[in-house]
């Protein structure tokens, strides 16, 4: 019986330390990050997160996002938007919050399951250029600007995370309620809405790959 308890007590005792062992852990986690996004969108960002514990980290990050694929063309019989101005893009600030599971051990990585909600604050500013035109020589520009539409989004980001020492790479999906032409559908022109140019996107899915460094 005492054979069967010291067996059972170092199996248990290898597939705890195969499953959780974590021998390298410090509070400091900078990363950089980028996403791809099903509103033809994309995004850059470098993020600072302070670590409780090896599971649960509080912090934020800086970024731009923008738009890639014209998906409209505001214009009228003597005017169009810049081309440059016609892709939407912000710079906004990202508080989160990380959250691993417990790491499973293969060699000399450490894999484990990675999540990290957040909300996506937007500078509430957007302004554009437009190209005065006639017979069709371009004549002159405007600017136009508002203070209006989303400035404030939730976003969700899950998949699977590898450390290797102080080195992390995570990779997954993302889901976002940012609409990227909300801005853009408050701009008008010489009595034309800009609204009926872009469509309103509430919700988009995308995918995105992070490295992160601990120290």
């Amino acid at each position: 019986m005492k054979l069967k308890i010291f067996l059972s007590s170092v199996f248990l005792s290898i597939i705890v330390q195969s499953v959780c062992a974590e021998d390298y852990f410090t509070h400091n986690r900078a990363a950089f990050s980028g996403t791809l996004t099903s509103s033809y969108s994309y995004s850059l960002e470098a993020s600072y997160h302070y670590m409780f514990c090896k599971y649960i980290g509080v912090g934020g990050a800086v970024g731009y996002w923008a738009n890639w694929y014209e998906d409209g063309w505001a214009s009228g019989s003597d005017w169009n938007i810049d081309e440059d101005n016609n892709k939407p893009s912000n710079l906004y600030l990202r508080p989160s919050v990380v959250l691993k599971s417990p790491c499973i051990r293969l060699k000399a990585t450490k894999w484990s399951l990675y999540a990290e909600p957040g909300t996506m604050l937007n500078v509430p500013y957007q302004r554009v250029c437009i190209e005065k035109t006639q017979n069709p020589m371009r004549t002159d520009y405007d600017y136009i600007s508002t203070n209006k539409g989303q400035w404030f989004a939730i976003d969700l980001r899950l998949g699977i995370n590898m450390d290797i020492g102080p080195c992390g790479f995570s990779a997954g999906y993302m889901m976002s309620n940012l609409d990227i032409y909300s801005q853009y559908r408050h701009l008008s022109y010489n009595g034309t809405s800009f609204e009926k140019f872009y469509p309103k996107k509430s919700f988009m899915l995308g995918a995105y790959l992070m490295l992160s460094y601990n120290f």
